[in-house]
């Protein structure tokens, strides 16, 4: 028996579903508590068995991964979607809420079966869902989710454990107290009305049990991760081996709590097998010869328009392509750290250099887009919550030439030298922004770094630039993480100290209304991009995954590829095999 309570919230409807599963969830919306919602969004639908086709139990899934997952399996440390990518089915799709898969856009029920906000939207109370268990059998509790939830924001005390690199993201937290009925309530020092919205992010993973952790904080070793207590949590797949160069694997948690819209549990395969293959081409040749049944996801992986095109003349209509909308091709900056670029006009002037639109087939393989047109469906460009490739509209030669006013009026005429952390997965997207800022006289010198290298020196200060870890959100009170404060948030694309931003972000998430929403984030773009050019945006790219045919009921999101990662829904047809 399903029962639904669907809660409108300001620019999109965000759905509270008390259903115990929500695979074909289609629930309709109720009352609106403040603002007069718009349209709801349309998400690309999830690859699902057509009504003649009953999905089949079984199976191991063989998918290749970008590489080894990082930071101890910890999802407080890393966005890298070489830990999300077999996370998910590890660690579950979302946290106490998650994404529906049916369509990302709307939020449903997690580990939380309910919830609900005070009428000043300064304290949110949640409902742990009943019958969760950890894959070692102990229960998932409230006491699990306040752990978790102090350990995310507040760290240990003493900084012998910093606060999650997301910290940002849930808000202005004060307290988090167990309520009797296994509740939960979340207080706030200032309203914060999409926090909910904010919390679906896939990245905001619960793997910390509680029983397993704490102990051994308590002996000392702070810096416990997940791989440190063999991987145990709550998603559909439970840990079964992990070599590292080789292989994640991971097999059907039985007691798993989520069901389909049928009632039957999930998830449906036995397992899936995460094949780590750091070179694009060894995925590629291992998909055409059969010993892969899904790509990884991640930058230098997801397919180009000319490696789509040979994956369709080798294997033809036994593949399908998954598509989304990913992250922002981008330059950042380091303004702490001395230099010309702590000038603001040097930024801007760097800015308007850029040939934006040549970057889509250099860098992007021709699957991306520089204006809101040229994108996937997404509520966004109707919401007007775009608007960076807005900015700054004059032709390319008008904007050079005040390019080299603005340096040579900075007393850099010649240009100057700055250095470039480079993830050597994808240099060309370093080799782009040096050729380009050369013609400005710019010297652009790349520090060209490993997988490993790349995670533990993006989250630090000693860089000149860098372009960031791609962390998209489709709510912008969820990009704080991204572009906020340096010393609160540690994985920030430009290292700043601006306390004007963390102002901006006060105002966004106290703002009671859609039009409040965009006017504010409008204003924090523009503060970003064009008045302190912390950061550059150039492009944002279109994500393509191959999967064989044989895949079945994949939920494929519009827009993020950490996004339904748990697999739970899949099923393989053995008869396409």
């Amino acid at each position: 028996m399903r029962s639904r309570l669907a809660l409108s919230l300001l620019f999109f409807v965000v759905l509270i579903i008390t259903a115990c599963g929500s695979d074909d969830a289609s629930p309709a919306p109720a009352q609106e508590p403040s603002a007069q919602p718009p349209a709801s969004p349309v998400a690309t639908p999830a690859r699902r068995p057509t009504p003649t086709e009953i999905p089949k139990l079984g199976g191991i899934l063989l998918l290749a991964n970008r590489g080894d997952p990082p930071s101890g399996f910890d999802p407080m440390r890393t966005s890298s979607i070489a830990l999300h990518h077999p996370g998910g089915a590890l660690f579950g799709p979302g946290n106490l809420v998650m994404r529906c898969r049916e369509n990302m856009y709307l939020i449903c029920p997690g580990l939380a079966k309910s919830w609900i906000a005070n009428p000043g939207f300064t304290e949110w109370t949640f409902s742990i869902r009943p019958g969760v268990l950890w894959h070692d059998g102990a229960p998932f509790t409230a006491q699990d989710t306040k752990f978790w939830l102090d350990m995310a924001f507040f760290g240990l005390q003493g900084g012998a454990r910093p606060p999650a690199y997301f910290k940002g993201e849930l808000g202005d937290i004060k307290k988090v107290e167990v309520l009797s009925g296994e509740r939960v309530k979340v207080t706030f020092g200032e309203r914060y009305v999409p926090f909910v919205e904010a919390l679906a992010n896939p990245r905001l993973k619960i793997a910390h049990p509680k029983h397993l952790m704490e102990p051994r904080i308590a002996q000392g070793t702070a810096d416990v991760s997940p791989i440190t207590i063999n991987l145990v949590g709550a998603g559909p797949f439970k840990s079964e081996s992990y070599k590292s160069g080789s292989i994640v694997s991971v097999r059907r948690f039985e007691k798993y709590w989520e069901r389909d819209s049928g009632g039957k549990a999930l998830p449906r395969l036995d397992g899936i097998d995460f094949l780590i293959m750091t070179e694009p081409t060894v995925m590629d040749a291992a998909f055409r010869t059969g010993r892969l049944h899904g790509g990884a996801r991640g930058e230098g992986h997801y397919l180009s328009v000319i490696r789509r095109g040979q994956y369709i003349q080798d294997i033809g209509p036994k593949t399908y392509f998954a598509q989304m909308e990913g992250g922002m091709y981008r330059l950042a900056f380091n303004v702490l750290k001395p230099g010309p670029w702590q000038d603001a006009r040097v930024r801007r002037a760097m800015a308007l250099w850029f040939d934006k639109q040549a970057a889509i087939p250099v860098v992007l393989g021709d699957l991306g887009w520089t204006a809101p047109s040229l994108g996937l469906v997404n509520p966004f460009q109707k919401k007007n919550f775009l608007n960076w490739p807005r900015f700054d509209p004059e032709p390319l030669e008008q904007k050079r030439a005040e390019a080299k006013r603005l340096l040579a009026e900075a007393g850099y005429p010649s240009g100057f030298a700055i250095g470039h952390l480079c993830r050597a997965l994808s240099p060309v997207r370093c080799e782009f922004l040096k050729d380009h800022l050369s013609g400005l006289g710019i010297n652009l010198q790349l520090a060209i770094v490993d997988e490993g290298a790349w995670n533990r020196e993006r989250i630090t200060a000693r860089h000149d630039s860098q372009e960031g870890a791609a962390t998209p959100s489709p709510v912008p009170e969820g990009t704080e993480s991204v572009y906020g404060r340096f010393s609160e948030n540690p994985d920030a694309y430009a290292k700043h100290e601006d306390k004007a931003v963390d102002a901006l972000y006060h105002r966004l998430r106290e703002s009671l209304s859609l039009e409040q929403r965009i006017a504010v984030w409008r204003e924090l773009e523009r503060y970003l991009y064009v008045e302190r050019t912390y950061i550059i945006p150039i492009a944002v790219a279109i994500q393509v995954v191959p999967y064989r045919t044989a895949v079945k009921g994949l939920a494929i999101p519009t827009e993020d590829g950490h996004t339904n990662t748990d697999f739970a829904t899949v099923w393989l047809d053995k008869s396409l095999l």
